[in-house]
């Protein structure tokens, strides 16, 4: 795939986190790894806290301007 911010070839392999939220709201008491976005907030992304093993997330990566490109169809979201 090509970056569509500079157009160069991006590196496929894996995003590794504990918990992942992707938010429309910035969340000040984000201290709980079992936090659930509140009913008004809208998010693309939601990872849980693994029990055995990392989350991970396939993704892109480009070599130039080190920007990662993630697709979020898949997992927990409530974007419409």
């Amino acid at each position: 795939m090509k970056c569509p911010f500079c157009d160069v070839e991006m590196l496929r392999g894996y995003l590794y986190c504990d918990v992942a939220i992707w938010s429309t709201q910035k969340d000040k008491s984000f201290l709980s790894p079992n936090k659930l976005p509140n009913s008004k907030e809208k998010y693309a992304l939601r990872l849980k806290l693994p029990m055995k093993s990392q989350n991970c997330v396939e993704s892109d990566c480009c070599p130039k301007c080190k920007r990662i490109i993630i697709d979020s169809l898949g997992y927990e979201s409530n974007m419409e």
